[in-house]
């Protein structure tokens, strides 16, 4: 009975150590699955700060692209203005308005695409007419016919110009 009882102690010890190694086995795994998940979670997290980030980004485009007409119709009254009323209250304060949505749309990064007197820029700029003009080369800008305008290296609209043959 003796032999039966040590046979018994030398038993348990290792039964118990498998156990404790199962469970030790058991906690690695559950551990991984955690940072596993966690991992994935980051990755989500990110993921959608991004997705927020061009929606934010889209939002704002189509805002200015919304408000840019207004401004058009402010540069082509500025330029129908007569002289002899250029000075006066009424003027100054209407073109104050232009003055606050450009300083507006610099504040938001809105850049103007420098046309006049520039080489044509298919990626910037659109012909809508062109005219003879000896001075200068072909596919010279003369005049701007609508404004255009940039977002981050992204054209928002492209310069409606006018161009030399």
């Amino acid at each position: 009975m003796e032999e039966n009882n040590n046979q018994n102690q030398a038993e348990t010890p290792q039964h118990e150590l498998s156990e404790l190694e199962i469970c030790k086995q058991k906690c690695d795994e559950y551990l991984n699955n955690w940072k596993r998940e966690r991992a994935d979670f980051i990755n989500y997290k990110n993921g959608e700060i991004e997705r927020i980030g061009l929606l934010s980004q889209y939002t704002k485009e189509e805002t200015i692209l919304k408000m840019l007409p207004v401004l058009d119709s402010i540069y082509l009254a500025e330029k129908q203005v007569p002289d002899e009323l250029k000075n006066h209250n009424w003027i100054e304060g209407f073109l104050q308005t232009k003055k606050q949505i450009d300083t507006f749309l610099d504040r938001e990064e809105i850049e103007k695409i420098e046309a006049i007197d520039k080489p044509f820029d298919p990626n910037t700029m659109e012909a809508v007419e062109e005219a003879e003009h000896k001075e200068l080369q072909p596919n010279v800008v003369i005049e701007e016919i609508q404004k255009g305008y940039m977002m981050a290296g992204k054209v928002l609209r492209p310069a409606r110009v006018k161009i030399s043959k």
